[in-house]
Formats: structure tokens, C-alpha cells, sequence
């Protein structure tokens, strides 16, 4: 089971014809296969419910984000088989629980005939008494969550998940690992050792965990360490290491566990389609091994930011991690992207760890201390900006790149709008 997140424009009809497209099923090789609705005073009729949400979200005009959350749940065909229409409006449920949209009004509907039958839903993000906006925060982990649950609740095909794929990490350095147990003489030699595949030992309830440093155990980077070996347990170790002791956190780390990374940003993709422009998503991706760099030759905290100020970026906390913000004055709302998408992760105690052996020759460890704000006021030399998201090929392109660039700030120029003109304009080879 698979499930993802569509992003919704912020156009006051964009419920209805997402509630269209879900209960009419007009994309060639799908078709219809139940729909229902659900949270909604309209009970089960369709039509009716559109209209509901669609006046619900009328009520909230201080957002100017979108009001519809588009959740896409994608099923082995061998598993679709296995479950009923109860069982499909219960696994609604459980996402409308994960992603806190429990109370929300919600347009459900199921597509076959394609490679993998999936379930649409559509909820609606305004509360429909309270009228607020609810966005789920780290929702991609709250849906990998509910996906092995009910994986598990249904007998279903198991597909990659964050728990998995931290168990074939494990997998993959098994040997390793197990010398590090079996080698310890106390508990700062097993750190040591763990260390240098990005692992440790932690207490969990009455028991312990193999954990990866630099994420959170709660996040399902972790698993018991019966798991890994049934020889071994807490009494075990501490019988043989002494009481337990935390690891002091300064060993050197050589491997490290990465989940596979997201998808490409399906805001970045539309906002590059749409405008032709450079999206942030891109330019800081673009900025990696400079900002892998920078992390290298970096002594504290302020070193750091005073190097990523030159290419307009800056590291903030948000929640329980931290992002990349755009300073270079280019973009209207400062957008940030996740500051793990450098390839890079902050972990708790100030350490940057870095996860691409191939690109930097260097012991993968990083400790500048706890977390500083930037005091500001650092150079900035190369910045985000309107730069075409395609390479211009001829001087044709170039010519109505710069024509496109003055119109789009002047009359807010499309740039399917100006795709047509300009093809016209210069002919049939304008593209190529």
C-alpha cells in the first residue's frame, strides 16, 4: 500500500472539480468503482455534499493557501481483491484519524482498471463549525504509519516503508554489528563501534533499541535489539557491560542510515510547469555539495550560516527539525524546503551528519554544538532567482526568455500563455 499527496490550486472551485474528476473517473483506463462521502450533513448524497464543502470553505476567506487535501491510497492488485467496500471506507477512516481530519467533511471515491487500483479522497482542510484551516505537519510520516498498519491489519502486500527500510539497513551491515556486540568490553566501546555505521544503543521502556543517530526513535528509525538477535536483551548486556551509559556522542561516524528521499515536490513540479521558472525546490538542490561543503569547513554555528548566506539561504528550526529559507529577497513568500533534503541532517545534540560518500571524502561528522539562530548581517553573493527551469538552447530562446521575464513582472504573464504567443511568433521551431 502506497499513499501520497496531490496538491490542490487555491481556487474557490477546485472542490468540485476534484469531487468531479473522483466520482466520474474521466482520465482514459479508469473507471469507477464505488464512491461515498463522509463528515458531511449531506449524508450520501454526492452532488449535494460538493456544494456543502464548497460553502464550508467559502466561510474561511483568510487563507490564501488551498482548502482541499487530495490524498491518493494505491493498492497491489492482489490485495484490492481481499478487501470489502467496509473495508476500504474503514481504511478511509484511519487516514482521516492520522491526519487529524476526523471531524472534516471528505469525498471518497475507488478507480480500477488501471496498473494498481487506488482510492481518492478529498478533504476538505476547513473545519466545517470551527471554520479554521487544517494542515497535517509531517504527514508523509503519519501516512507511512498508517500504511504498515494496515498492511498488517489486512494481511497486504508490505511495500517500502520508513521501518523497512531502516530493517534492510540493518540487514545490509548485519555482520558488522553483530562484532560490535559480541567484541564490547562496556557500553562506550558498543557506541563507538555502532557509531561508525550511524547506529546506537538506547533505553526504551524495560527494554533497549538499536536506534539511528540523528533521528528520532519515535519516527521508526529504530527496532529491539531481540529483534536483531534473539541472543540479545537488556539484562544480557548489562550483565556483561556494567549499567547502562548514554554514548558521549563524539564518535566517528563512517555509514549512515538515510530513508529513501521524497519524491520530487509536486508543488515545485507544478510551479516549474506553470512559470517556466527555476523553482526554490530546485536551486537548493542545485546547492548541495556547496552546502555539504560549507558544513565541512564550518567551526561553529555562525560559520555555517555566514557560508550559506552567500548563496541567500538560511537554516532555521521548525517543529522538531529544521529548514532552508530563502533570504535572497527573489521569491514573494520566502518559501523554505526541509533543510534533509540537502542530503544533510541536524540531529539533536548540533551534529551535522552527512549522507553522500561518493560526493566528499572526509570522516562523515560534523559537531558544532547546540543549535544558533544566524545573527544576520552575513554577505550575500549568489542567490535564488528567475532563471529558467529548461536550458535555452538558441538565441531565439534566450531573445523571448528575456521578453517572458519583463512581461511576466509587468502584466503577470502565463506561461502557457506565452508558450502559444511566442510559438506563433517564431515559428515551429521555437522549442526544439
Amino acid at each position: 500500500m502506497i499513499s501520497k499527496r496531490v496538491h490542490c490550486e487555491p481556487r474557490n472551485d477546485s472542490i468540485r472539480r476534484l469531487g468531479l474528476y473522483i466520482a466520474g473517473a474521466s482520465h482514459e483506463g479508469e473507471k469507477l468503482f464505488e464512491k461515498w462521502t463522509a463528515g458531511c450533513y449531506a449524508g450520501q448524497d454526492y452532488d449535494l455534499a460538493m456544494d456543502e464543502i464548497k460553502a464550508t470553505q467559502g466561510l474561511n476567506n483568510r487563507t490564501t493557501k488551498e482548502k482541499t487535501y487530495h490524498l491518493v491510497v494505491s493498492f497491489h492488485p492482489e490485495d484490492f481483491k481481499k478487501l470489502s467496500l467496509e473495508d476500504f471506507k474503514d481504511i478511509e477512516k484511519e487516514f482521516a484519524k492520522s491526519l487529524g481530519f476526523e471531524d472534516h467533511q471528505r469525498l471518497c471515491g475507488i478507480h480500477i482498471n488501471t496498473d494498481n487500483p487506488h482510492m481518492h479522497v478529498a478533504y476538505n482542510m476547513i473545519h466545517k463549525e470551527k471554520f479554521t484551516r487544517h494542515d497535517p505537519y509531517y504527514d508523509y510520516h503519519k501516512r507511512d504509519k498508517t500504511c504498515r498498519f494496515l498492511e498488517q491489519k489486512y494481511n497486504l502486500k508490505v511495500d517500502s516503508g520508513i521501518e523497512q527500510q531502516f530493517s534492510d539497513y540493518i540487514k545490509q551491515h548485519r555482520s558488522d554489528i553483530k562484532e560490535a556486540f559480541d567484541n564490547a568490553r562496556d557500553w562506550q566501546s558498543l557506541h563507538k563501534n555502532l557509531a561508525v555505521y550511524g547506529l546506537t544503543v538506547q533505553m526504551r521502556g524495560n527494554g533497549c533499541i538499536l536506534a539511528a543517530i540523528g533521528h528520532k526513535p519515535k519516527a521508526g528509525y529504530h527496532m529491539k535489539i531481540s529483534e536483531f538477535d534473539k541472543n540479545l536483551s537488556k539484562k544480557k548486556l548489562q550483565d556483561r557491560l556494567g549499567a547502562f551509559e548514554k554514548t558521549t556522542g563524539d564518535y566517528t561516524v563512517k555509514d549512515f542510515f538515510q530513508k529513501t528521499p521524497k519524491p520530487e515536490s509536486p508543488k515545485a513540479r507544478d510551479f516549474e510547469s506553470q512559470t517556466g521558472l527555476k523553482s526554490f525546490n530546485t536551486f537548493v538542490l542545485e546547492s548541495k555539495n556547496f552546502i555539504a561543503q560549507a558544513a565541512v569547513k564550518s567551526e561553529t554555528w555562525q560559520d555555517f550560516h555566514k557560508e550559506l548566506a552567500r548563496i541567500g539561504l538560511e537554516v532555521r528550526p521548525r517543529g522538531a527539525g529544521y529548514v532552508l529559507k530563502d533570504i535572497g529577497g527573489k521569491t514573494k513568500k520566502n518559501p523554505t524546503i526541509p533543510f534533509s533534503k540537502t542530503g544533510l541532517r541536524i540531529a539533536e545534540n548540533g551534529i551535522i551528519l552527512e549522507s553522500q560518500k561518493k560526493d566528499i571524502d572526509h570522516e562523515r561528522l560534523k559537531v558544532l554544538g547546540p543549535f544558533e539562530l544566524s545573527k544576520g548581517g552575513y554577505p550575500v553573493e549568489k542567490t535564488y532567482k528567475l532563471d529558467p527551469a529548461k536550458k535555452l538552447n538558441n538565441a531565439k530562446e534566450k531573445e523571448a526568455w528575456r521578453i517572458y521575464i519583463r512581461e511576466q513582472i509587468n502584466q503577470n504573464y502565463s506561461w502557457k500563455k506565452f508558450n502559444k504567443n511566442f510559438q506563433r511568433f517564431y515559428g515551429e521551431d521555437y522549442g526544439r
